[in-house]
């Protein structure tokens, strides 16, 4: 933009806008990115099934006009306010999960059912569906399984000779 956004923060922020998931100032975020003039947005627009096939044009239209709404007194949907210098849409069709019904139950444990072998990931069993929170819970509970595993297999007099982790 051709100013600097006064409400931005430090952070990537989710969005209350039904198209725009989470956003951050870069200009702020990201000292490669540092404007102390200038905000440099960066923004996920999601679900976007039906916005895919749109034209750049389009979803730049639709982008200002949410935004419009996040910052009323700095960005207008004409572009009578905050100006954009630039802007670069990329497309990539399946990078944001979409929830549908009955999947939990094809989420695997982190614990699999092959002796000596954990699963880690945003897709395994956890609370958070796809997200690096999901990712580091996950983690989380893969590393007390095998946790849990080794001690039952000390307790039992078992020698573990050799552990690695893909």
């Amino acid at each position: 933009f051709d100013r600097k956004l006064r409400n931005t923060y430090d952070h990537l922020l989710f969005s209350r806008s039904p198209l725009l998931s989470v956003y951050a100032d870069m200009s702020v975020t990201c000292k490669e990115y540092y404007d102390p003039n200038r905000s440099m947005l960066e923004l996920v627009f999601a679900p976007a099934e039906e916005w895919i096939s749109r034209s750049d044009s389009d979803i730049i239209d639709a982008t200002m006009s949410e935004l419009s709404k996040l910052f009323p007194d700095e960005i207008a949907a004409d572009q009578s306010k905050a100006k954009i210098l630039k802007y670069h849409v990329v497309k990539t069709p399946r990078s944001v999960y979409k929830t549908v019904p009955d999947c939990e139950p094809c989420r695997p444990l982190q614990r699999s059912p092959i002796e000596g072998f954990y699963l880690a990931g945003d897709y395994t069993k956890q609370k958070y569906l796809a997200s690096m929170e999901g990712a580091v819970l996950s983690g989380k509970f893969c590393a007390q399984a095998i946790v849990q595993d080794y001690e039952l297999l000390a307790a039992r007099g078992e020698v573990v000779a050799e552990a690695s982790l893909v």
